[in-house]
């Protein structure tokens, strides 16, 4: 019930954001995510394998400062995942986990060729688990059930991309984001252990200029 309500939260706040964007966005991307481990006593996995999975994202932008700097109000659905283990302990691991989450963020377009927009961005997203499994060894764990991941994830990224127009109110673009998450361990203040998620991200989206507004794609 208490993840129920901070999700419905969070969306209402994205949802009332809607009524000041000029611009809406789409965007499908694949990402490459891998888990950054290290155990209370400093131990790391070195040998973890990334994952490849399937990001959406959608919202508003609002164009400001000439239409050369963008703020970005949206909602997105990750995902991640990897796998790997230690061959001293003979141990095998796997993470396999989705959030739904709120993204903000601003990008900036620094130069222009021909009819090609190129832009800088940088957003924070924070995000929620909605599902999410950890396999140790034969063991799999709900990890929506673990008290240490009932939590809020942050991720900081930034980014570069290529803007085309395909009409007078539409184009697409092209884009690469770095991410690495907070920990999503939320241990006690005696236990370091740490799990952070990095990602590279490579994303095709689409922006389309609302009737009424004042601005250039």
């Amino acid at each position: 019930m208490k993840r129920g309500k901070r999700l419905c939260s969070l969306l209402l706040l994205l949802f009332c954001s809607f009524s000041f964007g000029q611009v809406i966005y789409g965007e499908l991307g694949q990402a490459i995510s891998s888990f950054s481990y290290e155990n209370s006593a400093g131990g790391t996995l070195d040998n973890l394998q990334a994952g490849t999975n399937t990001n959406l994202g959608l919202g508003y932008k609002i164009p400001i400062k000439g239409d050369k700097v963008g703020i970005l109000i949206g909602a997105l659905w990750s995902n991640y995942s990897a796998r790997g283990g230690d061959a001293l302990t003979d141990s095998y691991f796997e993470w396999d986990v989705s959030y739904l989450g709120l993204n903000l963020g601003i990008d900036y377009k620094f130069a222009q060729s021909k009819e090609f927009i190129f832009f800088a961005k940088i957003s924070t997203s924070t995000e929620y688990l909605v599902r999410g499994t950890q396999i140790v060894n034969n063991q799999v764990f709900n990890l929506t059930n673990e008290n240490e991941f009932d939590n809020f994830l942050l991720v900081p990224r930034i980014g570069l991309g290529v803007q085309y127009p395909i009409s007078k109110t539409a184009a697409l673009y092209l884009q690469y984001q770095y991410g690495m998450s907070f920990s999503l361990v939320d241990g006690n203040p005696q236990d370091s252990e740490k799990l952070n998620i990095v990602t590279h991200q490579v994303g095709l989206g689409i922006i389309i200029k609302l009737p009424g507004c004042n601005c250039s794609l």
